[in-house]
């Protein structure tokens, strides 16, 4: 509120005139002439007393009312301001509002959060979330969902998740056990690799190991490198997400289908250039194998995987054997991974004439968080590109790819 103060108090001038006072007397009018004389000797005008009050003058009097005239002026002003804001002039907060009279705001509802196992199923639920939800990895991007260890924080994500999915499959089980041991009772959970048909996943257990149990034990769990696989994934992560957040049902729905379109025109251009590539060159050797899935769906079947079961440094027998392998399928080019750097690549591609890509990635997202490059298609497309371009195929025909884009 503004407070308006006359700067001159009462006991200074306790009889001060107002304008129009009866009482008033004025200076006595001067020629022209005698004002002349008056200014050249003194620039102040002559005042005379008033008979019972103390010496004023109309200039004062009129100081007087315009002082007046601005402090109603202000609060004036200060009563549209406060109009305007409402009864009290702070800003209000929706959760505690700062007066009794001021409507409350509408309740600010918390999003609910989505914990997911890896960060290459992350991309994928958050193109069916958009910004409905909170999506999270347990592991960073970057880090090798294999061999890692969860931190403390990791333990308040997953006490503060509404849902966990999983590729499942036991790829990452340590993590996913941590998560299971730190959730909330009753925390929903979905495993992705669910969906997949048992008579299509591939057993990573050898041939030997097979003939002795009768059966597999291990399998290869890297689905969604195959798009086909992934729209499978997505539709069961929009199921999912409808259950836990009803109210948002149809817009998961409606996201899910336009990412199953757009998956579908990938999968027909990545079909295309692939099989642009020479068929002597029709081959894969990776570090990791997590492309089984993709070559199967493409016919560009992984010949050689140079990292050991165990995740840890090829000893130099390994070695010694992939360089025979590259050497023997006279493949141009061999792939390493983002998230498992290894200095025996430069040397294998040395001994071998082959050359060497570094950066194929199964979840290690290209571009910057918040462009359309940051996702699963960005990531795909990128993929393609590198191994049509390194083993001799016609990369053009991915040019019209562009991530995120409406097929038309």
């Amino acid at each position: 509120m503004t407070v308006c103060v006359d700067m001159e108090s009462e006991d200074q001038y306790p009889q001060r005139p107002s304008l129009g006072d009866p009482l008033m007397e004025f200076p006595p009018f001067e020629s022209p002439s005698e004002q002349r004389k008056s200014r050249t000797s003194d620039r102040r005008p002559p005042t005379r007393k008033t008979k019972s009050r103390p010496q004023n003058s109309v200039h004062s009097a009129l100081n007087g009312g315009i002082r007046l005239a601005l402090c109603v002026a202000a609060v004036f002003a200060s009563t549209v301001v406060l109009a305007q804001q409402g009864d009290d002039p702070t800003p209000a907060i929706a959760s505690s509002p700062t007066n009794a009279d001021t409507p409350s705001a509408a309740p600010i509802i918390a999003k609910k959060r989505v914990l997911v196992s890896d960060p290459a199923n992350t991309a994928i639920v958050r193109e069916i979330a958009g910004d409905l939800l909170i999506v999270e990895s347990i592991i960073p991007p970057g880090a090798n969902g294999h061999t890692y260890e969860p931190v403390p924080g990791d333990a308040i994500k997953a006490a503060s998740a509404d849902l966990y999915i999983e590729n499942g499959m036991e790829l990452n089980l340590a993590v996913t056990n941590f998560v299971r041991a730190n959730y909330r009772s009753g925390t929903p959970e979905l495993s992705l690799a669910d969906a997949i048909p048992k008579n299509q996943v591939i057993s990573t257990d050898t041939a030997e190991q097979i003939a002795a149990h009768g059966h597999a034990h291990s399998y290869n769990a890297h689905f969604w490198t195959n798009p086909e696989y992934a729209i499978m994934y997505a539709q069961q992560i929009s199921t999912v997400l409808s259950q836990v957040d009803a109210a948002n049902s149809a817009t998961y729905t409606t996201r899910a289908n336009a990412f199953i379109e757009r998956l579908q025109v990938l999968d027909v251009a990545f079909a295309a250039a692939i099989a642009s590539i020479p068929p002597q060159n029709k081959k894969l050797v990776v570090y990791h194998d997590s492309w089984s899935y993709f070559g199967r769906r493409y016919g560009i079947p992984v010949v050689g995987a140079i990292q050991p079961v165990s995740f840890s440094e090829p000893s130099a027998d390994e070695i010694r054997k992939m360089i025979d392998q590259i050497r023997r399928e006279a493949v141009p080019a061999f792939f390493g991974s983002e998230v498992f750097p290894s200095d025996v690549l430069k040397a294998v591609s040395a001994e071998t004439q082959a050359k060497y890509y570094s950066d194929l990635s199964d979840e290690v997202l290209p571009g910057t968080p918040g462009t359309p490059e940051h996702s699963y298609e960005g990531m795909m497309i990128q993929n393609v590109r590198m191994m049509t371009t390194a083993l001799g195929g016609n990369v053009s025909l991915l040019d019209n790819l562009t991530p995120g884009a409406s097929p038309s």
